[in-house]
C-alpha cells in the first residue's frame, strides 16, 4: 500500500518559502471555491492561514532534529510574529481574497495558535529571541486584535470554528509559554460553545455537529467537515489541561459526526463530507460535493488527538482510511489533488495554506522518519508538473507557475512566480500593461488539446514534464 510521503510534501511547500520567512502561494479556497483571481485581487503573497506549517515543522524537528529545518522554522516564526498591524491584528489575513480583506477572526487566530504550538514543540531548543517574539505576538493579538471580534469572548454572534480557534490559542499560552492568564475565560468559553453551538443527533444519536452561526443564513449550515479540528483540538487540550471529561465527551461526539458522515468517492477513496444544511422540514441534509481533497489535515489532527485520549477504534480505523486517501491523491512531486466537483480552477490548484494543514497532521501521525528525511526536504527537484482537471490545467516549473486552458480556449492564461507576491493574466497581445512581464513567461510552455475526451500534447514534451491526471479524460502521448 502506498504511504504518504511527508518529505515530498515539505519539499514542495519549501519552494514557496521566502528568504525573509514569508510563505507564498495561490490561495485557492477549495471549501468555498473562491480565490484572489475571482476577487480581482491577484495577490499570491503571504497568508496567515498557512501558519500551521510552522507547527508541523516544529513537530517533525521534535522527532528528528536538523539545523536546516530549525533555521527555516525560526525564520518563519519571526516573520509571522512581526507581521502585525498597529491595531494588534496580523497582516495578510485575506487568504482567498488576497489583500482585500482586513478583518477576520480565524485568520488572526490560526497564526496565533500555530506560533504557540511551534513554540511548545520546540521549547527544548528554540532560541530565546524567537520564543519571545512568538510570545509577544500571541499575547498582542489575544489582548488587542482579538477584542475587535465580540470583545474577545464567545457570544451568540460567534462563528463557531473561528471562536473555537480563539479558545485554542488561549489554552495554548500555558503549555507554550507557562502563562495561565486566559484559563478562566477559556474554560467559560468552552462550556458556552458546547451548550450553544453543538447540535445533537447528526447523523445519529451518538454524534454532534456544530452549527456555524446562531443567526443569519449560516444558522442553516453546520460547519464544513474540514473545520472540525478547530473545535475538536481545543476540547481535547482543555481536557488534558484541566481534566474536565465533559469536554472530551463533546470532542468524541464531534469526531463521530465527521467519521459517520464521510463517504467513498468514485475512485474508491474515503472522503470527508462537505457540510450539512437545514431542510425546510427541519431535518439536516448532507452535502458531499464539491469537496476538497487537500486541507483536511486540521480535522484529522483533531481526530488523532481524540483517538489518543479515548482509544476509540472507530476513530483509528477512519484515520487509516483517510491516510490511504491522502496517499492515493498525493503526486510524486509532493502536493495533493486540490478538490473534486468544482469544475474550475478550485479542482486544479494545490494551495500551500491548505496543504500546510496536511503537513501538520502527518507530522503527528507518522511515528518516525527515515534518516534522509531532511535531505529530501531540502533537495532540489527538477520537474515540470502538470495537473489535468476537467476544465483547466495547473503547471509549475521551478519558480514559475501557471493556470492554463486546454488548447483553443481562453478563460485563464494566468501566470505567477513563487517568489513574487502578485500574479496576473498575460495582457501582452492587447497592448495593455499588466503584472506579468517577461520574467513570468515560460520557455516551451506545454500545451494540451482536449478532443473527444482524450488529452494529447500539442507538441512533444520535455523529458522532465510529469503529468498528474485528475481529470476524467484519457491521456495520450504523441
Amino acid at each position: 500500500m502506498k504511504e504518504f510521503d511527508l518529505a515530498a510534501l515539505g519539499n514542495w511547500l519549501n519552494g514557496w518559502v521566502q528568504p525573509d520567512g514569508a510563505f507564498y502561494g495561490f490561495h485557492n479556497h477549495s471549501v468555498w471555491g473562491d480565490n484572489p483571481m475571482r476577487w480581482a485581487d491577484y495577490t499570491c503573497g503571504h497568508s496567515t492561514f498557512s501558519a500551521p506549517y510552522m507547527a508541523g515543522l516544529a513537530r517533525v524537528l521534535q522527532k528528528v532534529y536538523d539545523p536546516r529545518g530549525a533555521e527555516q522554522l525560526g525564520r518563519m516564526m519571526r516573520y509571522q510574529a512581526a507581521s502585525m498591524r498597529p491595531d494588534g491584528e496580523y497582516q495578510h489575513i485575506g487568504f482567498q481574497t488576497g489583500e482585500l480583506a482586513k478583518v477576520g477572526l480565524i485568520h488572526n487566530m490560526v497564526p496565533a495558535l500555530s506560533l504557540a504550538l511551534a513554540a511548545w514543540y520546540a521549547k527544548d531548543w528554540l532560541d530565546e529571541t524567537t520564543r519571545k517574539a512568538a510570545y509577544d505576538s500571541v499575547l498582542r493579538v489575544l489582548t488587542q486584535g482579538s477584542l475587535h471580534y465580540q470583545g474577545g469572548r464567545a457570544t451568540e454572534k460567534a462563528c463557531c470554528n473561528q471562536d473555537y480557534a480563539r479558545i485554542w490559542a488561549k489554552l495554548l499560552v500555558r503549555p507554550a509559554f507557562g502563562d495561565d492568564r486566559f484559563e478562566q475565560e477559556a474554560r467559560e468559553d468552552l462550556d458556552y460553545m458546547v451548550s450553544h453551538y453543538h447540535i445533537t443527533g447528526v447523523p445519529d444519536g451518538e454524534s454532534d455537529g456544530t452549527v456555524r452561526a446562531l443567526g443569519g443564513q449560516e444558522q442553516f449550515l453546520l460547519e464544513p467537515a474540514e473545520y472540525y479540528g478547530l473545535m475538536i483540538a481545543p476540547l481535547c487540550l482543555g481536557y488534558r489541561l484541566y481534566g474536565e471529561t465533559r469536554w472530551l465527551d463533546a470532542a468524541l461526539r464531534l469526531c463521530r459526526h465527521v467519521v459517520r458522515s464521510s463517504f467513498v468517492d468514485d475512485r474508491g477513496q474515503r472522503r470527508v463530507h462537505r457540510a450539512y444544511y437545514s431542510r425546510q422540514d427541519g431535518t439536516w441534509g448532507r452535502l458531499t460535493q464539491p469537496m476538497q481533497v487537500q486541507g483536511n489535515g486540521m480535522t484529522l489532527y483533531g481526530i488523532l488527538e481524540c483517538a489518543g485520549l479515548t482509544r476509540d477504534r472507530e476513530l483509528y480505523d477512519f484515520l487509516d482510511q483517510m491516510d490511504h486517501t491522502m496517499a492515493f491523491y498525493q503526486t510524486e512531486r509532493g502536493f495533493l489533488c486540490a478538490a473534486t466537483g468544482w469544475d474550475c480552477e478550485a479542482d486544479a490548484v494545490p494551495a500551500t495554506a491548505w496543504q500546510a494543514h496536511d503537513f501538520l497532521y502527518f507530522a503527528h501521525r507518522l511515528p518516525d522518519f527515515a534518516p534522509d528525511f531532511w535531505d529530501r526536504m531540502f533537495r532540489p527537484v527538477q520537474e515540470c508538473s502538470v495537473v489535468l482537471t476537467p476544465t483547466c490545467l495547473w503547471m509549475e516549473d521551478g519558480v514559475r507557475w501557471t493556470i492554463q486552458d486546454y488548447f483553443s480556449r481562453s478563460v485563464y492564461n494566468l501566470f505567477g512566480r513563487k517568489d513574487r507576491p502578485a500574479f496576473g493574466r498575460d495582457m501582452s497581445w492587447t497592448g495593455e500593461p499588466g503584472v506579468v512581464d517577461e520574467s513570468y513567461h515560460w520557455d516551451n510552455l506545454p500545451v494540451f488539446v482536449l478532443a473527444d475526451r482524450v488529452v494529447t500534447p500539442l507538441r512533444p514534451l520535455r523529458p522532465d514534464v510529469k503529468i498528474y491526471n485528475f481529470s476524467p479524460y484519457e491521456v495520450q502521448s504523441l
